[in-house]
């Protein structure tokens, strides 16, 4: 196995634990440390084998969970963070691990982000579980929470992502065709950044690469740029120092309001759309309100109308990335605690996707509950 780069185990002591490593990437400070984790992922994306799904025993135990979570939790109302009431969640075994992932669970932010599996910290600690030298570290709540059935898909994911966008913009730098890169929706940016990191590493002329992350948090944007900030690759490509219509852009963006004002906004080469459709109503094969007993939603806002943002947004024989959602016990979990999903296989996804002039290009991976597919845009 690759070791990443000793600094990482001297800087930390050895010791550094997932959520360590979260507050190193975008807290202030621990420029080195931030450096030794990216350069670590770099490693882990590109050189190891992505993590496994989960087998049947992990998927048995995922169902025993959830049934778990639905005997064990009980709603209840009070005052969000926002001055409106939210729909907040008891539960004592979570209560008494203490664990960041598990308050994200139980206290959403804000009621109008109830419904969503939030980003932030504790989500990116998932990530951090993938480089050995920080998952040795990990208790047993970071074990459960942080690589349970669907954490080990959510990192299968993280590689995936990365290691296909790299194919589509290393294929057209490789031919001297310069490449414009866009996630959407993207909370902190991890991916883009690893992505980033790869193709400066590998010695790509940064004039010919231009990257946009785009997120509707401005908390999201704010680490990403903090983090972006710290590494020697990306630091100085950054567009809002230098000015120039290339580099890195960094956007404070909803895709239903996409913005279109920029020089930087000309159409993308590559858009990545990954773990946003599943919140859309629309072509979908069952939704969690149906599992529920309830009506099926049907928008607006639903997920044709971000296909069609995401296709006028896309250049003729361009590409977007993006990611079904299947139903399993383990990611049903998450409905327990408000969350609701609009459940695709790759037939709904097609069909959808067909809706933004998008057609699938033959490149597909698959996991259980995710199936990672590029689109191409027609002419």
């Amino acid at each position: 196995m690759t070791k990443i780069p000793t600094t990482l185990s001297a800087l930390a002591g050895g010791k550094i634990t997932p959520m360590d490593a979260v507050a190193a990437l975008y807290g202030e400070g621990n420029a080195d440390l931030a450096g030794a984790i990216v350069s670590g992922l770099v490693r882990q994306v590109f050189e190891e084998k992505p993590p496994a799904p989960s087998n049947l025993l992990r998927r048995t135990i995922g169902r025993f969970a959830f049934r778990l979570m639905q005997r064990t939790t009980r709603p209840e109302k009070r005052p969000g963070r926002d001055g409106q009431d939210v729909v907040v969640y008891r539960n004592r075994i979570l209560e008494d691990s203490g664990h960041p992932y598990a308050r994200t669970l139980l206290e959403p932010s804000r009621a109008d982000t109830a419904n969503f599996v939030e980003g932030g910290d504790p989500m990116n600690a998932v990530y951090m579980m993938l480089l050995p030298e920080i998952r040795k570290n990990a208790d047993l709540w970071d074990t459960i929470m942080l690589d349970s059935v669907q954490a080990r898909d959510v990192q299968w994911r993280f590689v995936w992502e990365t290691r296909l966008a790299h194919s589509l913009a290393a294929r057209r730098l490789q031919a001297g065709r310069p490449v414009r890169l866009k996630a959407v929706a993207a909370g902190t940016g991890l991916s883009m950044a690893v992505l980033l990191e790869k193709l400066l590493g590998e010695g790509h002329d940064p004039r010919l690469i231009s990257a946009t992350i785009s997120d509707r948090e401005a908390s999201n944007i704010e680490k990403s740029l903090r983090l972006l900030g710290k590494l020697q690759s990306t630091s100085a490509h950054l567009a809002l120092h230098t000015g120039s219509p290339h580099g890195i852009v960094l956007q404070i963006e909803d895709i239903m309001q996409p913005t279109t004002k920029t020089a930087q906004d000309a159409p993308f080469d590559l858009v990545t759309v990954v773990g946003l459709l599943e919140y859309f109503p629309g072509h979908t094969f069952i939704t969690t309100e149906e599992l529920l007993g309830e009506k099926r939603p049907e928008g607006p806002p639903n997920a044709s109308q971000v296909v069609a943002n995401i296709g006028a947004m896309t250049a003729p024989g361009g590409n977007v990335l993006v990611n079904t959602f299947r139903k399993i016990s383990a990611i049903r979990t998450m409905e327990v605690f408000g969350k609701r999903f609009r459940y695709r296989g790759r037939k709904e996804m097609r069909d959808l996707m067909s809706t933004g002039g998008l057609v699938p290009s033959g490149k597909h991976v698959s996991a259980n509950i995710f199936d990672l597919e590029v689109f191409e845009k027609r002419g």
